[in-house]
């Protein structure tokens, strides 16, 4: 499963965001491009902690839930039951 994460800690939660938008800027990404995919995600994407996707994965049957991926604030988890 992969999905887009936040973190608990506020200033590492933004530093990862500002890091994917270098990343972004890097890659030929304009600032209005940036701006836009911000704003159409805004209230829409509500991304979850680590731990709460572990939980749920636990609450309906996965006995074992590991990260084998992160890059900035996006992973992926293997969930096996």
């Amino acid at each position: 499963m992969s999905e887009k994460y936040c973190f608990d800690d506020d200033i590492a939660n933004e530093l990862l965001i500002d890091l994917h938008h270098d990343f972004k800027r890097a890659n030929g990404y304009s600032e209005l491009e940036i701006s836009q995919k911000r704003s159409a995600l805004e209230n829409v994407m509500r991304p979850d902690s680590i731990g709460t996707h572990k939980t749920r994965l636990s609450n309906i049957g996965f006995s074992s839930v590991a990260m084998w991926f992160q890059c900035f604030n996006f992973g992926s988890m293997l969930a096996i039951k």
